[in-house]
């Protein structure tokens, strides 16, 4: 039983760790003479090539949003590295920011 148990415990530790292929490995707000923009770094753990789009959203103080970008990485080799950055903004009070990794489609279909 308890031999199971850790069998299950095993798999499922595989099977987050496998679900996000991509993973941003830094991230940080940056504020230059064309505005605020983020930058970061990215790194592929999977065994074969990607392409992923990173989404940025903006926020104030309050946590409300102020708006958003897609930065296209159209192919990540396997095992590699990349760095990103969002187009600079003129947008007043951004104070924060998310950043979402969208891989494409799952195998169920959304």
């Amino acid at each position: 039983m308890l031999g199971l148990a850790a069998g299950f415990i095993g798999f499922v530790g595989y099977a987050l760790w496998s679900a996000q292929p991509v993973e941003v490995v830094s991230s940080r707000l940056e504020r230059g003479a064309g505005g605020v923009f983020v930058a970061g770094k990215l790194r592929n753990n999977s065994d074969q090539a990607r392409a992923v789009d990173v989404e940025v959203h903006y926020y104030d103080a309050s946590g409300r949003p102020l708006g958003a970008d897609t930065i296209a990485v159209k192919r990540l080799a396997a095992g590699a590295t990349a760095d990103f950055n969002s187009p600079p903004h003129r947008i007043d009070g951004v104070k924060d920011f998310s950043l979402y990794l969208n891989n494409g489609r799952n195998p169920y279909g959304n």
